[in-house]
């Protein structure tokens, strides 16, 4: 065998071996790449959800200060929510 033949080889086996380890390097990153962006969406809407269950806490410990203070908004809540009412008195609902 020739030596320029023997280099050809050589050089197809280097550039062959070169070529699919860019293409696996190219696969992993790409596969990383959108664990990454995946993940990234995810950390978004918990971010979101938390920002909402935290409004939502707010309002629940106001409800709950208002409600454990003041006598007069705990009756009128349990009157609307619940439909309860005064001995002897009579209340009438209206539904839309």
């Amino acid at each position: 065998m020739k030596d320029s033949t023997r280099q050809k080889i050589i050089n197809y086996f280097w550039v062959t071996l070169t070529l699919l380890i860019a293409i696996g390097t190219l696969l992993v990153s790409i596969s990383t790449i959108s664990d990454m962006v995946r993940t990234r969406f995810e950390i978004w809407r918990l971010d979101d959800k938390i920002e909402s269950l935290e409004r939502k806490i707010e309002a629940d410990s106001i409800f709950i200060k208002e409600i454990s203070t003041s006598t007069e908004f705990m009756e009128r809540f349990a009157r609307e929510k619940y439909h309860m009412q005064r001995e002897g008195e009579t209340v009438y609902i209206l539904e839309p």
